[in-house]
């Protein structure tokens, strides 16, 4: 009894450290970790996290968490279109259906909810939802390319991330709508929203739910308590259901065009993995444009973790429990005002947050969520005006009347964001659309992640193999708007393995060896773009050479990750996935 309370102890501490040790690292890692013996120091301190953290996951059975692999059934599995088409069918024309509804309930006060993606010592551990800036949402777009073969469906929610048994449940309710509105495929994302209700169960009130987890699961007595709050679950599951089934069954026809620029470096800030050398800087935007005049619709894409506000500050009082849709939300609301819909996919956001500290040039700002409002006006105003020229900015009464000017800002040292503007094309998107879903099962062997799994804390599908070996079921997938190629990634994935970079490589890696496999751009084109957290949340994926199980410098996302192999497995499934789409 007493070995099994040095390890539970141990758990608790490893648990809360491996949660709360992100945003600080997030803020100082990597910045001076560059000599051989911090290198030294990250792969003991992986070594000590990987024996300890294996004698704590070996202490606990599995049998009430895991299910047998032989025995596992996949149901409400959407593939896609069942055909690819290489060209536009006779008679194609694109049709769009738009729908957002809130998340945050009218009663929330009835609902234990806490905001997931950070944690603080000074709110006991727990981040219990105290008050609301703005709001939590989710997004949804149903398309066609009406060449018969089904609509599509793309939801985004503003949260952390879902788990792929959670994003099942949803599509289990959608069933008989899907089979009678043809609706081929229904893929569900997150925003990564760090100050939106935990809709993962990793934030919560987690001391007293991984000891009560861990009395039950000890003991064999009573049954673990979900992360998540059951209760808020059902609510959500319920309104993302109705958002979809509002965007099917408001399509229109309509024309879509698709514009990328690079907005630049000092938009994105590689806070905390130094060694990931890439830098994804284009933001795309897709505009439907519908016949009958209606609201048209601009889809965007980026790479940038919403994490402003979620942070607690020695200068804002809400101690980071105040909930917020981030930059996001503030994207959206200058579209809105612009007359667009909004719908918006995160990107390869493995290390990646918004840069320009804050988002006008470095001059402090009262409260963190001043920065997320500045940061997302911002990219809203950029967006809209991505095809026009400086002088047409100028002209433009909404885009130059907006609080940017040095006048308006009355602070030294601000930068308009469109000096030394250059439009970019905007190019019409022909009728096209291939989506193509694969379930695969990536082998778990983080111990952090088995754990947690086993005390039912995240509501992953765990499958145990013949050979012993714990998988998760997940999703993997591929899109064609047109000629644009994108890739859906369960998880947050280093942009190395995107666009290639140091961390790759013998000399940039912590191994000092080469990664083994191809990187999306080589499999599937430099064009292609990534929506990321994409019908799944499986955490980090990192390049197998550049993995260490340490918790300093710029090593932190290991232990939020599936495990060492999860990089490679993933990129082999996108080379077979490539092979069949061609």
């Amino acid at each position: 009894m007493k070995k099994k309370r040095i390890i539970s102890f141990a758990l608790v501490l490893t648990m809360l450290f491996s949660l709360t040790a992100t945003p600080a690292f997030a803020a100082d890692g990597g910045e001076k970790v560059k000599t051989f013996f911090q290198d030294v120091l990250t792969k003991t301190i992986g070594f000590v996290m990987e024996t300890l953290t294996g004698a704590i996951n070996n202490s606990l059975s599995d049998k009430n968490a895991v299910t047998a692999e032989k025995d596992f059934e996949l149901t409400d599995f959407y593939p896609g279109t069942k055909t690819l088409l290489k060209e536009p069918a006779k008679g194609a024309r694109w049709a769009l259906g738009y729908d957002t509804q809130s998340l945050v309930p009218e009663n929330r006060d009835e609902y234990n909810l806490y905001l997931g993606g950070f944690i603080d010592a000074k709110n006991g551990f727990s981040n219990k939802v105290k008050d609301v800036y703005d709001d939590m949402k989710v997004r949804t777009i149903a398309l066609s390319d009406s060449s018969g073969r089904g609509t599509s469906v793309f939801a985004t929610i503003d949260c952390i991330g879902m788990t792929n048994t959670d994003i099942r449940e949803i599509r289990a309710s959608l069933s008989d709508f899907a089979k009678e509105n043809g609706v081929n495929s229904i893929n569900i994302f997150a925003t990564h929203c760090h100050s939106c209700i935990d809709t993962q169960g990793l934030w919560t009130d987690n001391v007293k739910t991984i000891f009560k987890n861990m009395l039950s699961a000890y003991s064999g007595f009573g049954s673990p308590k979900k992360g998540t709050d059951e209760k808020y679950m059902k609510f959500l599951y319920e309104k993302v259901g109705l958002s979809i089934k509002n965007a099917v069954s408001s399509m229109k026809t309509g024309e879509l065009t698709i514009s990328k620029k690079d907005i630049g470096a000092e938009y994105f800030n590689n806070k905390n993995r130094k060694n990931a050398t890439a830098v994804m800087s284009d933001l795309t935007k897709f505009t439907f444009t519908p016949d009958d005049g209606s609201t048209p619709t601009i889809i965007a894409n980026m790479a940038a973790h919403p994490d402003i506000v979620g942070l607690p500050t020695d200068q804002d009082d809400s101690n980071g429990q105040v909930l917020s849709g981030d930059y996001v939300y503030y994207i959206g609301e200058t579209l809105e005002k612009a007359g667009y819909n909004f719908m918006f996919f995160n990107g390869a956001i493995c290390g990646i947050y918004i840069g320009r500290d804050p988002s006008n040039d470095n001059v402090e700002l009262e409260r963190r969520v001043d920065i997320s409002v500045r940061y997302g006006r911002e990219i809203g105003r950029i967006l809209l005006a991505m095809n026009m020229t400086e002088e047409e900015i100028k002209n433009d009464p909404f885009l130059s009347v907006t609080g940017d000017s040095e006048e308006d800002m009355n602070r030294a040292g601000y930068t308009l964001w469109y000096k030394n503007w250059k439009p970019v094309e905007e190019k019409k998107v022909e009728p096209l659309l291939n989506v193509v879903v694969k379930s695969v099962r990536p082998t778990v062997t983080n111990n952090v992640i088995l754990y947690a799994g086993k005390l039912r804390l995240v509501n992953h599908t765990m499958l145990k193999g013949d050979d012993g070996k714990i998988k998760v079921a997940t999703e993997i997938g591929f899109v064609q708007i047109g000629s644009q190629k994108v890739v859906m990634m369960p998880g947050e994935i280093c942009q190395d393995l995107v666009a290639g970079g140091a961390s790759l490589t013998k000399e940039g890696s912590i191994s000092h060896s080469e990664f083994s496999g191809k990187t999306v751009y080589e499999l599937f084109g430099e064009d292609t773009i990534v929506f990321g957290l994409a019908n799944d949340a499986i955490g980090y994926v990192v390049p197998d050479n550049d993995y260490c199980m340490g918790l300093v410098f710029n090593h932190y996302q290991e232990t939020l990750s599936l495990g060492k192999g999860t990089a490679s497995f993933l990129m082999g499934e996108y080379a077979a996935l490539a092979k069949e789409v061609g």
